[in-house]
């Protein structure tokens, strides 16, 4: 593969740094004065992945993480990760880990 365009290097770097930040498509495109299309296609074609796709699994990783703190509530870890709720959060974190946080959560502390 080609080397990775800056532009789309850039975002997955700054997604990478604060994936609390609201991102989508639109802002995105037209921070890198892209159109909407243009980066959707430039985004995949970069890194076989859409760029929601992408931020999703960015976002759920860090939860991955966050849940091993006791402490922090199902809630709070979804807003550390950029979701407005924890219903986002459950919702894409079934999708990729194939288990809510809770239970995900508990399976880590049994081990």
């Amino acid at each position: 593969m080609s080397k990775m365009d800056p532009r789309i290097a850039s975002i997955i770097e700054m997604i990478e740094r604060d994936c609390t930040q609201r991102f989508t498509v639109s802002r995105v495109a037209a921070q890198l004065r892209l159109s909407r299309s243009r980066f959707e296609h430039l985004f995949k074609e970069q890194t076989c992945k859409t760029f929601k796709s992408h931020l999703r699994k960015v976002r759920v990783a860090r939860a991955k993480s966050l849940l091993t703190d006791r402490c922090l509530s199902i809630k709070e870890v979804a807003v550390r990760c950029g979701y407005l709720s924890a219903t986002g959060l459950s919702r894409d974190f079934r999708r990729i880990v194939h288990s809510s946080p809770s239970n995900y959560r508990r399976s880590t502390f049994c081990r």
